[in-house]
């Protein structure tokens, strides 16, 4: 018995082992955090073995471990911690940023990945970078940071609109791209408080954007606000920013005297008499609509969270003065956000509230400024101002743009409500569920008033209003995101594998009014209501637009070297006809991790290097609604015996055929690690081919319909070089300091396109600076090319290029363009025309510094831009044009016998030598260098020694700081101009796209200096 016994002792011993063991194992959960929120992807080990987990994309994490393990957590980029278990079932952990590692979390869409990871062309920027740029739009704080990505605000007015360009020009309608605000989609980002941004991710080609289907043909804006972080403390914030806007530049226009000369040898050279009598009044009007304006930025915010949860609660005003004279913009943003779990449940929602009130000068630079010899005020007339009168100017007339601005009431106020709702269930571990829903709406208000003026008896269609008139209009934009996505992932032996499967439905329903009233009782009444018999006409419209979709995706790693990712997207549009409302855009990309092969050597000076490679398609659907569709015109009237009757016509030729403009996209990039990952840096290469693209086709006239007819019937090319860098120096001193820089070449280039184009007209002759033709950049400028001007008679006889051109020899005089005749034929006509140039830059550039010095910080931003020209259409009125100021340099033009060394053509208003018409006389070399901005900040948070203030700084900022260019207009970065009155685009002049008059110069606003500081305390 007792020897049995003993044998089976051994047997039970190791099953009360085995028992013991498993009830000293424990499952674990929390949450793993930074400063901000949430982290994904971050790894958890138990010490000492191979079990481990990694957070999903809320930073949830579930692992069974022994009772008394110790969980380590890591991620590239924050500091290792290691926590002991001690029996708790639920740790929480916030992990520490290390500054001598990488920063490698990336958005990707519906998830997030480890950089290390990530297949497509992502980049991203922090948010003490969208911090240090103070302006109303915060995509401004993209320039200069994202190779590839480009910025062009046009004009410095306070709420200027802003191109947004990743990668190129790729459409003939917008560059806009695609915005995500915590998961809801919006048109803009203007909106935004900028101090609630973390990061902002652009996806850049479409191994990386096609899960967004048709909206992300131009790329994808993901922005991330502050939720706040579960388990810490209440924390308020208190940012105050004060300053002013300061005219950074001025340019050079002639005195009163010097117009009056001006005027005079203009009528010499006509062979008129010289009898314009000095009137002694000399007006700068350039200083009366140029000065300093105030900025005023007052902001706090509240976050914290528990044990299961977390919120972020922030108001913001900001109220900027722009130097031009009446205008300036206000915001008001109001936001709350919070996250909170409830078992398997979690929870996210995101409101908030903005209003922004935009008061615009329309007039400023319009055409040119207003000539010196009018008085700033003329208390006798009506209104109070006046203008030039042409019976004693020798016929120069025009308005005074001063007094249109002071007189005009031009408002614009838009609000804005954006609402996130986003819930997710665990079904199990490894998948979930996920319900994402998004609301935004957007109300507009605008009101341009006029009062009754009589400036003078020239030019009274825009000098004279007979009766105050109003013009009132309502928008309503309401526009919803429905996604609904199911979510897996796994990691077994050495594979990982997630895979998300979802669908989409995108509605927005747009609803606008407008209403013009002329002759109201007072001026004092700006609004039409009660007034209906003093209304001339009204207008408006709805349109509602759709898309289905359905999409999917494929994450997969093998032994943390060889990625690969597939994206498949179907997109349903309501915007073509049901035959060619649909596509599938897929994308594939692979990545081998190089440096993790076991070949590779563990002391090696290079760290992480990747090469990835992928190729994907992209579409676009940016044309109206019901585009497909023809017009019915109600008021087309017929005859029949003689009488008048109503009727319906077809007014315009529609191809029902039209569909999405699509995109093929390839890419091959390396990126990289070195010198224990101080140096980091990303290397791209990609061509993408836009084809199908929408652009107006004419047709013959024997069709009844004038109008051209939109058809998929382009195609655009674009290819660069994109250098992404940053070195981080990290010693442990009291110095320490982060260079980066950005790099991008671009080539573009119109590869199919039926008919040339042209777009908007610069005067009033019609004449068009840029054409849209195979071959050529989008968008170049085209026009003769001069030699100089004739300085006699003689040089025009003996001139090869009109040898065979007698009747252009007869109107030329002595001070004229010496055009060059290209095609050698001895004729100058349309056909000696050829490309001047093109506002597509050769490469683009960014230079950013960060430094710490003890208790100081210091950062420096640098962007440029190389090889790219400008159109400066104001030449034309501040030369040629018959009413208003000129530049200064007509001091120096070319009058026979008394100035014939110069460049300056001769004063004349007739145009029959074609002085006026475009041509290189126009076209600068718009390349730049500017320190866009400089900040320097000081923590005095030891100074004041009190335990309830947490972190205390003031700053300095400085932005436009210098500009380094050849340009003589305002400013290089000039953006697309609104202006047009001819050409148009798709057959209507009036709604011309902004990017069809990219580069050129008509009516920018000029850049301010601005100069600010502040005071951030958190306690």
């Amino acid at each position: 018995m007792k020897k049995t016994y003993f044998k089976k002792l051994p047997v039970l011993l190791a099953f009360i082992v085995g028992i013991s063991a498993v009830a000293q194992e424990t499952t674990v959960s929390g949450t793993v955090s930074d400063s901000q929120g949430p982290l994904p992807g971050v790894n958890i080990v138990e010490k000492g073995t191979t079990n481990g987990v990694t957070t999903d994309f809320d930073g949830n994490y579930t692992i069974s471990v022994a009772s008394d393990a110790t969980l380590v957590f890591s991620y590239i980029g924050y500091m290792v911690q290691e926590v002991a278990v001690d029996g708790k079932t639920t740790l929480n952990v916030t992990m520490q940023e290390d500054a001598q590692a990488l920063d490698e979390v990336v958005i990707v869409g519906f998830g997030s990945q480890a950089k290390v990871d990530v297949t497509g062309a992502i980049a991203q920027i922090k948010q003490e970078e969208v911090r240090q740029i103070v302006n109303a739009d915060p995509t401004n704080a993209l320039q200069g940071r994202l190779a590839g990505v480009q910025v062009e605000s046009g004009g410095g007015g306070p709420g200027a609109p802003t191109n947004v360009i990743v990668r190129g020009i790729s459409s003939l309608t917008n560059t806009f791209p695609l915005y995500v605000v915590d998961g809801a989609i919006v048109d803009d980002i203007t909106f935004l408080n900028s101090k609630d941004i973390v990061d902002i991710q652009v996806l850049k080609d479409a191994t990386s954007a096609a899960i967004y289907g048709t909206r992300a043909g131009n790329g994808v804006i993901i922005i991330s606000t502050n939720r706040g972080a579960m388990n810490s403390a209440p924390k308020v914030t208190v940012d105050v920013r004060g300053g002013a806007n300061t005219v950074a530049r001025t340019l050079d226009f002639l005195d009163g005297p010097e117009f009056v000369a001006f005027l005079n040898q203009r009528s010499i050279n006509e062979g008129q008499p010289a009898n314009i009598v000095d009137p002694g009044i000399n007006t700068d009007f350039q200083d009366l609509s140029l000065n300093s304006g105030f900025i005023q930025d007052y902001g706090f915010n509240i976050s914290g969270g528990g044990e299961n949860s977390s919120y972020f609660f922030s108001a913001n005003y900001y109220d900027e003065e722009g130097i031009v004279t009446s205008t300036d913009f206000q915001r008001y943003n109001i936001r709350l956000n919070s996250r909170f779990k409830a078992g398997k449940f979690t929870f996210e929602e995101s409101l908030s509230y903005n209003q922004r009130d935009l008061n615009t000068n329309q007039f400023f630079g319009n055409g040119t400024f207003t000539a010196p010899v009018v008085r700033a005020s003329a208390p006798e007339r009506l209104g109070g101002f006046e203008a030039i009168d042409s019976n004693l100017y020798n016929g120069s007339g025009g308005t005074n743009n001063y007094a249109l601005a002071q007189l005009s009431q031009d408002q614009l106020t838009v609000r804005n409500l954006l609402g996130n709702f986003n819930v997710k269930y665990e079904v199990l571990e490894g998948l979930s569920v996920r319900l994402n829903v998004g609301v935004d709406y957007r109300n507009t208000y605008g009101n341009f008033f006029r009062p009754e003026f009589d400036l003078s008896p020239t030019d009274q269609q825009v000098n004279l209003n007979e009766f105050n008139d109003l013009t009132e209009n309502r928008g309503e934009i309401l526009s919803t995101n429905i996604e609904p996505t199911i979510n897996y992932k796994n990691s077994f032996g050495k594979h990982d594998i997630d895979v998300l499967l979802g669908g989409a439905r995108q509605q927005t329903d747009n609803n606008s009014l407008i209403v013009n009233a002329e002759g109201l009782p007072s001026n004092s009444i700006t609004n039409i209501a009660g007034f209906a018999d003093n209304i001339l006409f009204s207008a408006g419209g709805r349109d509602l637009s759709r898309i289905f979709s359905v999409f999917g995706r494929v994450n997969y790693k093998f032994d943390d070297k060889y990625l690969f990712s597939a994206i498949v997207r179907r997109d349903a549009s309501s915007k073509f006809s049901s035959d060619n409302n649909s596509i599938v855009l897929p994308a594939f990309s692979g990545g081998w991790v190089i440096s993790n092969e076991d070949w590779w050597p563990t002391d090696s000076f290079i760290n992480t290097l990747k090469l990835r490679a992928g190729y994907g398609e992209l579409a676009l659907q940016n044309i109206p609604s019901y585009s497909f569709q023809s017009v019915l015109n109600p008021t087309s009237n017929a005859s029949f015996n003689n009488t008048t009757a109503g009727g319906f016509a077809i007014v315009s030729l529609v191809d029902e055929n039209i569909s999405f403009e699509t995109a093929e996209s390839t890419s091959i990039g390396i990126d990289g690690a070195m010198l224990d990952n101080r140096i980091s840096f990303g290397l791209d290469y990609y061509v993408r081919n836009n084809n199908d693209v929408l652009a107006p086709v004419f047709v013959p006239s024997t069709t009844g319909s004038a109008t051209p007819v939109i058809q998929n019937a382009a195609s655009i090319r674009n290819s660069g070089f994109e250098l992404q860098a940053n070195y981080s120096h990290n010693s442990g001193s009291d110095f320490d300091f982060n260079v980066g820089l950005t790099f991008a070449t671009l080539k573009n280039e119109l590869t199919a396109l039926p008919n040339p184009l042209v777009g908007p007209s610069i005067d009033e002759e019609g004449n068009t600076p840029n054409r849209f033709e195979i071959g050529e950049p989008v968008g170049f400028f085209f026009g003769f090319r001069n030699n100089g001007i004739y300085r006699s008679q003689a040089e025009i006889d003996s001139d090869p290029g009109l040898a065979n051109d007698p009747e252009r020899r007869a109107i030329l005089q002595p001070g004229d363009f010496r055009r060059v005749d290209v095609d050698g034929n001895g004729i100058i006509d349309n056909d000696d025309r050829v490309n001047l140039g093109a506002p597509v830059p050769d490469f683009t550039y960014g230079i950013n510094f960060n430094a710490t010095y003890k208790n100081w910080d210091f950062g420096l931003n640098f962007n440029g831009v190389q090889g790219v020209e400008i159109f400066n259409a104001t030449r034309f009125t501040g030369t040629f044009f018959l009413d208003g100021n000129k530049y200064g340099y007509v001091r120096d033009s070319f009058v026979l016998g008394q100035n014939e060394n110069t460049n300056i053509p001769r004063a004349s208003l007739p145009n029959a030598a074609g002085n006026q018409l475009p041509s290189d006389f126009y076209v600068e070399d718009g390349s730049y260098l500017r320190l866009r901005s400089f900040e320097v900040g000081y923590d005095f948070t030891k100074a004041v020694n009190m335990p309830w203030v947490s972190s205390a700084r003031v700053f300095y900022n400085m932005q436009n700081v210098f500009t380094i260019t050849d340009y003589s207009g305002y400013d290089p970065e000039v953006g697309s101009t609104l202006a047009g009155t001819g050409g148009g685009f798709f057959g209507n002049p009036t709604n011309t796209p902004p990017i069809l008059g990219r580069g050129i110069d008509l009516r920018a606003q000029p850049r301010p200096r601005t100069f600010i500081v502040g005071l951030q305390v958190a306690f």
